[in-house]
C-alpha cells in the first residue's frame, strides 16, 4: 500500500510545485495578494509529498544494486591508482642528464610543479635569508 501510495504521488507532486511556483509568480507579476498566496500555498503543500516520495524512492535500492554501484567504484578506484603508477616510465639509457656532474642536491623542489609552492625546511641555514629579530 506504502509503495503504491510512494509511486503514485510523484509526478502529481513535481506537477503541483511546478505548477505553484507559476501561480505565485504571476500573482507576484500581477500584484494579486490572494493569487501569490495560492500559488505559494500549492507550492508549500506539496513539498513534503515530494520529499516522502523521493525519500521512499531512493530507499527501495536492492542489494543487487548497491553491490553493483560498490563493484564499480571500487574498479574505478583500481584504475585511478594504476593510471597514476603505471605512468610514463624512464628511459633505460638513464636520461639526458647522464655523465653531468650534479652541483646541488636533489631535493623535493625538482619535482614539485610549477604551480607550488615549497615550504621552507627548518634547520636549513643556506635556504634561510631571514634575520632574526
Amino acid at each position: 500500500m506504502i509503495r503504491l501510495v510512494a509511486r503514485r504521488i510523484l509526478m502529481p507532486s513535481i506537477a503541483a510545485v511546478a505548477v505553484g511556483a507559476v501561480i505565485g509568480l504571476v500573482g507576484v507579476l500581477l500584484g494579486s495578494l490572494s493569487i501569490w498566496r495560492f500559488g505559494l500555498l500549492l507550492t508549500v503543500a506539496a513539498i513534503p509529498l515530494l520529499c516522502y516520495s523521493l525519500i521512499y524512492r531512493a530507499l527501495q535500492a536492492s542489494d543487487d544494486q548497491l553491490a553493483a554501484t560498490h563493484r564499480a567504484g571500487y574498479q574505478l578506484a583500481l584504475f585511478h591508482v594504476a593510471e597514476g603508477l603505471l605512468g610514463p616510465i624512464a628511459p633505460p639509457d638513464g636520461g639526458e642528464d647522464v655523465g653531468h656532474s650534479v652541483t646541488h642536491r636533489a631535493g623535493a623542489r625538482d619535482y614539485l610543479p610549477d604551480n607550488v609552492r615549497p615550504l621552507r625546511a627548518r634547520g636549513n641555514e643556506e635556504d634561510d635569508n631571514r634575520k632574526a629579530i
